[in-house]
């Protein structure tokens, strides 16, 4: 996710150092330079902020190059912090004028050429400090997890007002001089983009295209935590093993995602495997029945993709991280496809949580190629590369496949990148809402 982001801040870097190429300062002096900072920071906030709201309408064309939608929204997270924190930094330097009086005398302004905006700088300059700190107490709720998902999710929604004010402050603010360089013309175009993906959010379009009437046709409690609940899809419906689609049920919180646990049939039923990690989870044995009508919009997800012409490989499943393993293993056993060769490791706390272990030695007894290990953390504490013997194999590395806790993902991404292992071999799937 790295990538796009770079290129993105590289592009307005060099379209913002073109500006002052073509209009170099008659002198450089701590007046120009603050000038020219608030510039670079609000080009790269607002720069970011389009990518934000592109990301947040789920556009299918950019899912594969990507890497899927859980990609996606990392990615939407990371700009969403740098783009708050750049928009901050941006207002600071705004607010520095008073102390830099007391230390530098400031040269008179030239006039300002008449322009058609300049009626509306004083509104978008009152409408751009509310913005920033709008901008800011999401930052505070988005870092807080503990804050209640439904409220974040209400704040979030604003997101689309508040690009909107930024546009209109960005475009009567910028120099005028912009209006004729590559630096305006990618702002103009940003707030374009930005504002039709924004008016799509307020307007409730996004996702709408691929969203699909379901009726729910059993609920099944399979543990103390954890429910399987199937749903039977009306009209056309496609998914990979691997993919994930966003639930909603009538009248009730937001749609949340969650990972098909079941290979395409031709019922057209999808099972999803849900543990209680959240209020949406915890309430939900007590709030769906069988025959309530939801939404489902998907599918979505590329962890999967082509892993099967990778090998050898090891996938590593954290709790319910198991579920796009089960629906891989479904789709290999039933369709009779060529199983690559892998060791596939179910990581759970204790016996108890291991729900999914005779259904995985019943599919894997199917796949001679595919070698399943339980581990139980309770026993043998927290899993690690050792543990787990996970190793290169005559100088090479095998493919890793992981799903599950975000923590454990991180230990063992250092662990890997500590013994040398090209950080391309670790594909993970790694859906956040916030």
């Amino acid at each position: 996710m790295k990538k796009p982001l770079f290129a993105l801040l590289a592009l307005s870097i060099i379209s913002w150092l073109g500006s002052i190429w073509l209009n170099p300062p008659p002198q450089i002096d701590v007046w120009w330079l603050r000038s020219e900072g608030m510039n670079l920071t609000g080009i790269l906030s607002f720069e970011l902020m389009g990518l934000i709201m592109l990301l947040a309408v789920r556009p299918v064309w950019l899912e594969k190059p990507l890497g899927g939608l859980d990609q996606m929204y990392h990615l939407h997270k990371w700009a969403g912090i740098l783009a708050i924190s750049l928009g901050l930094l941006h207002y600071l330097l705004k607010l520095s004028g008073g102390l830099l009086h007391q230390f530098f005398t400031r040269p008179p302004r030239s006039p300002r050429p008449e322009f058609w905006l300049d009626a509306l700088r004083h509104p978008a300059k009152d409408l751009g400090e509310w913005a920033v700190w709008l901008l800011g107490i999401m930052l505070i709720i988005t870092l807080w997890q503990r804050f209640p998902y439904v409220i974040w999710r209400v704040v979030h929604k604003i997101l689309a007002v508040v690009f909107i004010v930024l546009a209109l402050h960005s475009l009567v603010l910028m120099p005028h001089s912009y209006w004729l360089q590559p630096v305006g013309w990618l702002l103009a175009v940003t707030a374009m983009m930005g504002t039709a993906c924004a008016i799509m959010s307020l307007s409730g379009q996004i996702g709408r295209k691929r969203t699909h009437r379901a009726t729910v046709s059993a609920v099944t409690p399979i543990s103390a935590n954890t429910l399987e609940l199937e749903c039977t899809v009306s009209g056309a419906w496609q998914h990979q093993p691997g993919q994930f689609a966003f639930l909603r049920l009538a009248g009730w919180e937001g749609a949340h995602p969650f990972t098909i646990a079941s290979v395409p049939n031709a019922a057209q039923t999808l099972r999803f495997s849900i543990k209680a990690l959240g209020d949406f989870t915890r309430q939900l044995p007590h709030k769906v029945q069988v025959g309530d009508v939801v939404s489902i919009e998907g599918p979505y997800g590329c962890f999967i993709g082509a892993a099967c012409q990778e090998t050898p490989q090891v996938w590593i499943a954290g709790g319910i991280g198991i579920t796009p393993f089960l629906a891989w293993l479904e789709a290999l056993a039933t369709q009779g496809a060529d199983a690559p060769t892998a060791t596939l490791h179910y990581c759970v706390r204790d016996a108890q949580d291991a729900i999914y272990a005779p259904r995985l030695q019943a599919l894997c007894a199917k796949l001679p190629s595919i070698t399943l290990k339980v581990h139980y953390s309770a026993q043998a504490g927290r899993p690690t590369l050792a543990k787990l013997g996970i190793a290169p194999q005559n100088g090479q590395w095998p493919s890793i496949w992981f799903c599950g806790p975000d923590g454990l993902a991180k230990q063992l991404r250092h662990e890997l990148n500590q013994q040398g292992m090209p950080a391309q071999h670790f594909h993970q799937e790694a859906f956040q809402m916030r």
